[in-house]
C-alpha cells in the first residue's frame, strides 16, 4: 500500500527519489511516466518535450526499474542525483518516483541508486 504522505515529504528534496510498487503508480496524479528500459534518445525526447510544458507535473515516474541490470540503472542514478538530463533540468518541486514489482524488486535496484531512495510501500 502506497504511503502518500511519505511521498509528498520528498517534494523539494534534492538527490532523492521514492520507490513504490508498479500498481500504485495509478494513484499519482499529474505525472510523466518513463519506462526504465527507454534508451538515451527516448529519454532526451521526453525531457526536451516536457521542459517547455506549461502544465504542472508533480511526479517523474521511472517505471519498472527492477527490470534493468545495475549498469543500465546508472543513467537514472545521474538523473536522480543531478535532477537533470543533458542540460534539461527537472522542476524543483517534482518528485522522482521509481516503481518495482514488489518488495523483492528492491533487491534489484543498484546500491548507488538505492541510497538515494525512500521506500513508500
Amino acid at each position: 500500500m502506497i504511503n502518500k504522505e511519505l511521498i509528498e515529504l520528498q517534494k523539494g528534496c534534492l538527490a532523492t527519489c521514492v520507490v513504490i510498487q508498479n500498481e500504485d503508480c495509478k494513484e499519482l496524479d499529474s505525472k510523466i511516466i518513463v519506462n526504465a528500459e527507454s534508451n538515451y534518445n527516448e529519454l532526451f525526447t521526453i525531457f526536451k518535450e516536457n521542459s517547455n510544458n506549461e502544465q504542472e507535473i508533480n511526479y517523474f515516474v521511472i517505471s519498472r526499474i527492477d527490470k534493468l541490470n545495475e549498469s543500465l540503472q546508472n543513467k537514472y542514478y545521474q538523473i536522480v542525483k543531478d535532477r537533470e538530463f543533458y542540460g534539461y533540468k527537472l522542476p524543483k518541486d517534482i518528485i522522482i518516483v521509481l516503481t518495482v514489482k514488489d518488495r523483492e524488486g528492491l533487491k534489484n535496484i543498484s546500491q548507488e541508486l538505492y541510497h538515494l531512495c525512500v521506500v513508500a510501500f
